[in-house]
């Protein structure tokens, strides 16, 4: 089997590609294709429903889709392989499993062997301190199953220590701010724009004020691909991004 291992001159390539969780069901996604090349921040945009998790789950390699094709480098992401295309990617969801063990070894979900200076770090730029200040026994505190239960807020920043430890090159983010107010998320965001830097980043959000820091934009719209583009190039052609745009008045100019 040919190693699927995401480079800075990698190609990936979507064609066609639809879900259907049932079949004769409706379809999740559908006849979604696009080109994207190297390293760079892409923005998924669309109401809710529009297929933007369902992309993210594709892309990860979480979800199989039942027509098209996925490729990398012109090599089939088929079931065979998405095993191994997962050992590329960083994973923030919306809602973050928490495992039962200590703060410290729930942030070291994707580097095991992180040293307690490197945890320390990622909880910092993940604005998780004054968290495990807090707690009695601070990184050493039992969370998850079986111990002390964290706010859905925090549960997102936990996520994003992860990320920060992570050495993985694609970086996939499901609504990662969502549980966070507007003002944390803005606190956080030059944070995390940080370690968007020299990974292959998807971003679904429908906090649309990230687009600007984006390097292409796909708006979903009822499970296809209905636009892409920078968001320059969405703005003038003044169709359902600045729709979007417009009708969450975001002050996004």
């Amino acid at each position: 089997m040919t190693e699927l291992r995401w480079k800075d001159d990698s190609v990936l390539e979507l064609s066609g590609i639809g879900l259907k969780y049932e079949d004769g069901g409706p379809a999740s996604l559908e006849g979604v294709s696009f080109r994207l090349k190297g390293r760079g921040r892409i923005g998924i945009v669309g109401e809710s429903g529009a297929g933007k998790s369902t992309l993210i789950d594709i892309l990860g390699g979480f979800l199989e889709p039942t027509s098209g094709e996925m490729r990398l480098d012109g090599v089939i992401m088929d079931r065979a392989s998405l095993g191994e295309w997962r050992k590329n990617c960083t994973y923030i969801p919306q809602h973050p499993y928490l495992f039962g063990c200590s703060l410290a070894d729930n942030v070291r979900f994707y580097a095991p062997d992180a040293t307690r200076a490197e945890v320390e770090e990622a909880v910092t730029a993940a604005g998780l301190s004054q968290v495990a200040a807090a707690l009695p026994n601070g990184l050493d505190e039992m969370i998850g199953g079986g111990g002390r239960t964290l706010s859905g807020g925090q549960a997102q920043r936990v996520a994003m220590a992860r990320a920060f430890l992570s050495k993985r090159p694609v970086l996939l983010l499901d609504e990662p701010t969502a549980h966070l107010d507007i003002e944390t998320e803005y606190e956080l965001k030059e944070t995390l724009l940080s370690l968007f830097r020299d990974k292959w980043v998807f971003l679904a959000t429908h906090r649309l004020h990230w687009m600007t820091d984006m390097d292409y934009i796909l708006v979903m719209e009822q499970g296809r691909l209905a636009e892409a583009g920078t968001h320059e190039e969405l703005m003038s052609r003044k169709g359902v991004y600045h729709g979007l745009i417009t009708t969450q008045m975001e002050g996004v100019q």
